[in-house]
């Protein structure tokens, strides 16, 4: 993967600005959920764009209904892989009431659960962690749901691709410090107001380059080399290989 790439390829685009002022905007406006939803279908294009090898994988915003969609797609996708983690409050919760119980069995009782609970949840969060770019990438090639719930085709996926999978996690962690921390530097410095412009455009940026990273992934997977797609100059008449000497 070229990490330093999956930044440095947005103003590469001609349109990046417009492509990222309305990213932002969107960005501020995702407590509202629906935006969120939206970018996030926005994002998974981007991931087939890259996989496709487009030499602007920033799409337009052509496509607010499809991006609804396919963002809710996968929003279905991601919450049917952490139903685990949600069952499993459940006796955490019982847990946690048990240990204040005056009885001395019923405290042992809900420290055990509690503690067992505990366990399932870091052993489960862990392995949907690794299993995330996985089903996205899955679920990107029709934007069918069913092809993000693949539990053993995207289990030996994730297998075969672990490196890229933990090396993905760690660039996506210090990404989002670094841009979040730049952002809240640069908005403290226009007077505090510029927050409101540098964190949605520091949210829509962490964005963009995650789903960058695993269309990088995928681009491997079906073209069997390292993602690099440089900005070409429009080509005149003479050097058209195709032309007529």
């Amino acid at each position: 993967m070229d990490f330093i790439k999956a930044l440095t390829f947005i103003p590469e685009d001609p349109r990046w600005k417009e492509k990222v002022a309305i990213g932002s905007a969107l960005a501020l406006l995702s407590f509202l959920f629906i935006p969120f939803i939206i970018t996030i279908g926005y994002c998974v294009r981007l991931t087939q764009n890259m996989r496709d090898g487009k030499q602007f994988p920033l799409p337009e915003w052509d496509d607010w209904s499809g991006d609804l969609v396919r963002g809710f797609k996968l929003g279905v996708v991601g919450f049917i892989w952490a139903l685990p983690l949600i069952l499993v409050s459940i006796p955490t919760s019982v847990g946690g009431m048990m240990t204040d119980s005056d009885s001395g069995l019923a405290t042992t009782l809900g420290i055990i659960i509690l503690v067992g609970a505990s366990c399932l949840t870091i052993f489960y969060g862990i392995f949907m962690t690794l299993m995330t770019p996985g089903f996205v990438i899955w679920f990107a090639r029709d934007e069918e749901i069913r092809s993000g719930l693949q539990l053993s085709e995207i289990f030996q996926w994730t297998r075969e691709h672990v490196t890229d999978v933990i090396l993905f996690m760690l660039a996506y962690i210090i990404a989002s410090i670094v841009i979040s921390t730049v952002a809240g530097i640069a908005g403290v410095l226009l007077c505090i107001v510029g927050l409101i412009v540098t964190v949605p455009v520091a949210t829509f940026v962490t964005y963009v380059y995650q789903f960058n990273l695993l269309g990088q992934i995928a681009y491997k997977d079906s073209a069997g080399r390292v993602y690099y797609q440089p900005v070409m100059a429009p080509a005149s008449v003479g050097d058209n290989p195709d032309s007529v000497e």
